[in-house]
Order: structure tokens, then C-alpha cells, then sequence
């Protein structure tokens, strides 16, 4: 088919396509020169007006400040001995539970002249106390022979006072027998006379003869009495011998002197051992002392993260020398600069909201005090520096509301130096 027998209808509608495609090839070229420049205009309005909002409207309503950071007191570990440090056992960002061992410190010239003095003392005790025994022990040996001397000297005083009684018995007896006989002869010489059988010089010498013998018997009833008595008394334990008196009497009198030194040697015994025991604790107590002098372990008094390490292991430290130095983390504070316009809205007690770049949620903070300045003995009780303040604005120490250390250290601000956002909740 050639173009003469295309319809009319045809030719007319592609002319009209073509026409229509110019069109829009003229439309897009010029809509596309003029979009870049407006949207360059609108670019720049929207940067001014942001400026304007940024740099005048937004700081007379805004409440944040202008830096903040993370704070913690400061824990200072020292050294009670001056000496060597042979061991530090915690480095920087440690985490230290309170009473665990932060350094080892090694003072080999403590001075051990109280040890000395107690162990001498404590020697010169234990002489004493041994001289002593031996001397009760040698006064007992003895004492124990002298009881035994004792002993055989009063068995042998009864054994012959009771054989003298034995014989005055005998005595009387016989005695008794003659006075019944001479009275018998007297009565029988007394009929004889009657009767005329003897002479009165008789009967005379009949009645001497029984007087001789009653008073013969009296002298033995009295001897026998006497012995009898000396029994009695042998029985209840005294020496009623006669020749062996004297040496009794030495005996009896070492006896007691013996009793006695023993009981003054046990009573000083005594009272040297109880001096012993004291003097011996002491010197326990000083070696203890000096054992730990000589190689003691420093521990921290409380928790908390180690800042520094000032005297690595090593180092020669004088008494009371920091070894190492802690942030309580326990203790969460943030020192927040505000500008002076904000400064006039805050006061004590005032509430800090602080937010962590981590994105993490708010966590508040209560003020606790307001500096226009801060001192450099101030900032010292701190772990890090504070940070700068312009003319005007006011330093707020806040303390963030939580004595937890695991919910502080959770929340990642145990980390004295962090840079955080703050504002002014109320």
C-alpha cells in the first residue's frame, strides 16, 4: 500500500501526534530550567528561616545547657607504711568491690625494736617460771621424805608408848595383887594378936608393909594413867615419844617450811604465768603487726571504678602516699553549664533531665548545688576536670536519683568525663 491509498482520516491524526510530541518536548525543557532554581530559592528560605528559629527564637525558649558531663567524687586510696610497692593489683576502668586487695606495699625496714623488748621480756618470764617449778618441784621430793620421817618417827613413838603403858598395866596389876596381900596378912596377923599368938611389933610391921605397898600401887596406877593419857594423845597425832623429841620437832618444822615455799612458789608461779600469757599475746599481736607492716595489703574501703593508678608497681610510696585514685559510682553526679538566662530559673532541688548519646531514655537528677565558679580545689574532689563556662553561666552539680550501682552501671553512666545532653525539667 503506498501513501496515495492511505485514508485522509490517517495522515491527519499522525500530523496531530507529531504535533502533540513537539509540544511536550518544549514543555519538559522549559519546566526543567525552571525547577532548579526554585527549588535553590526554597532551599535558601527554609536555611534562613531555620537560622531564625535556631539563633532567636529557640534560645528564648529553650531550657537546655549549653555542656554537661558526667561526674563522680573521688576515692583516694593510700598507703599507711612508706616502702616499696610490690604488687598493684587493679588498673585503670577496674571495677573494685570494697575490701578487695589494691596493692601490695613492702617495708623491710620496719622498726621491730617493741618486738624485741617483748620477746625478751617474754623469755626472762619463762626462766622464771621454769626456775620456780623446778624449785616447787625439788621442795615436794623433799616434803615427801619429811612426811615419811614424819610418819616413822610417830609409829615408832606409839609403838613404844604404847608398850610402856602396856608395862605400867603389868605394874599396877602386880601392885594391886601386893596390897591385896599385905591387907590379907594384916587381917590375919590382927586375929593372931587377938589370940596372943604374935607379938604387937608384928602387927606393926604387917601395917608398914601394906602402907609401903599401896603407895607402891598409887605410883603405878599413876604411871599407868599417865601412859593412858600419852596414848590418847599418840592417837590423835602427837608425838609423845621422848628421845627422838627434838629430831621430831626439826622434822615437823622443815615440814612447814617446806608447805610454805611451795605455796609461795605455786602463788608466784601463777602470777608469772598470767604475765607470761599477756606478754606472749602482746608479742603475737606486734609480730602480726609487723608481718603486715612488712608486706601489707592495701584495700579499698569502699566500691568503685579505678580513675588512675598513680603509683604503678615499683614505685617507692611515703606513708599516706595516694596509690590509687576511684570514682564512686554510687554517687552519680552531673555538673551541667546553663546560660544565664536559664541560670535565673534554677535553683536547690531543682530537676536536671539528662538523656546519654546512646539514645537511651532520660534519667532525672536532682540539683545539689550551684557555682558561678569552680574552684580548682573544688574540681580535685572530682574525677575529671569541669568543663568551661562562659561569662554568666552557672555551673549545677546535680545528683542523679538512684543508689544502685548495678542500675547506674546498666544504664552506662559509671563514666565520669561522658558527655551528655541536659535541660531544665522543672
Amino acid at each position: 500500500m503506498n501513501a496515495s491509498t492511505v485514508p485522509e482520516s490517517h495522515q491527519i491524526a499522525k500530523a496531530e501526534v507529531s504535533t502533540w510530541h513537539e509540544r511536550w518536548r518544549r514543555w519538559r525543557g522549559g519546566t526543567a530550567e525552571s525547577l532548579v532554581p526554585r527549588i535553590a530559592g526554597y532551599a535558601l528560605l527554609a536555611f534562613v528561616l531555620w537560622l531564625v528559629v535556631t539563633t532567636l527564637i529557640q534560645p528564648l525558649v529553650s531550657r537546655q545547657a549549653t555542656r554537661a558531663v558526667l561526674q563522680a567524687p573521688v576515692t583516694l586510696v593510700t598507703s599507711p607504711i612508706s616502702g616499696v610497692v610490690t604488687q598493684m593489683s587493679v588498673r585503670a576502668l577496674d571495677k573494685v568491690d570494697a575490701g578487695a586487695v589494691v596493692a601490695t606495699v613492702q617495708n623491710p625496714t620496719i622498726n621491730r625494736d617493741i618486738l624485741t623488748t617483748l620477746s625478751t621480756q617474754r623469755l626472762a618470764l619463762q626462766s622464771q617460771v621454769a626456775q620456780l617449778t623446778n624449785q616447787a618441784n625439788a621442795s615436794g621430793d623433799e616434803l615427801q621424805f619429811v612426811e615419811q620421817q614424819v610418819k616413822l618417827y610417830r609409829t615408832a613413838s606409839m609403838a613404844q608408848t604404847r608398850d610402856a603403858w602396856q608395862i605400867a598395866q603389868r605394874q599396877r596389876e602386880v601392885a594391886q595383887s601386893s596390897v591385896a596381900e599385905q591387907e590379907q596378912k594384916v587381917r590375919r596377923t590382927s586375929a593372931m594378936l587377938d589370940e596372943g599368938a604374935v607379938s604387937p611389933q608384928a602387927m606393926d610391921a604387917a601395917q608398914a608393909q601394906l602402907s609401903i605397898s599401896r603407895a607402891n600401887a598409887a605410883v603405878a596406877e599413876q604411871a599407868y594413867s599417865g601412859l593412858g593419857q600419852s596414848m590418847a594423845s599418840a592417837s590423835r597425832g602427837v608425838f609423845v615419844g621422848g628421845g627422838g623429841a627434838s629430831v621430831y620437832q626439826t622434822l615437823t618444822s622443815r615440814r612447814e617450811t617446806l608447805s610454805s615455799s611451795i605455796e609461795r612458789a605455786q602463788h608466784d608461779s601463777e602470777v608469772l604465768r598470767q604475765q607470761l600469757r599477756e606478754v606472749t599475746a602482746l608479742e603475737a599481736e606486734e609480730r602480726s603487726r609487723i608481718d603486715r607492716m612488712a608486706a601489707f595489703q592495701v584495700r579499698a574501703m569502699q566500691p568503685g571504678q579505678v580513675n588512675s593508678v598513680l603509683m604503678p608497681q615499683g614505685s617507692f610510696v611515703p606513708q599516706g602516699a595516694t596509690l590509687v585514685r576511684m570514682t564512686d559510682c554510687s554517687r552519680i553526679e552531673v555538673v551541667a553549664v546553663f546560660p544565664p538566662r536559664v541560670a535565673r530559673k534554677l535553683n536547690m532541688g531543682s530537676t536536671i533531665a539528662v538523656k546519654t548519646d546512646d539514645g537511651g531514655a532520660e534519667v532525672s537528677a536532682r540539683v545539689t548545688q550551684l557555682l558561678p565558679v569552680a574552684p580548682e580545689d573544688f574540681q580535685s574532689r572530682y574525677a575529671v576536670p569541669f568543663p568551661f563556662a562562659e561569662q554568666g553561666s552557672l555551673y549545677a552539680v546535680a545528683r542523679v536519683e538512684s543508689d544502685n550501682p548495678a542500675w547506674i552501671a546498666q544504664r552506662g553512666l559509671c563514666a565520669p568525663g561522658k558527655v551528655v545532653s541536659a535541660r531544665l525539667a522543672s
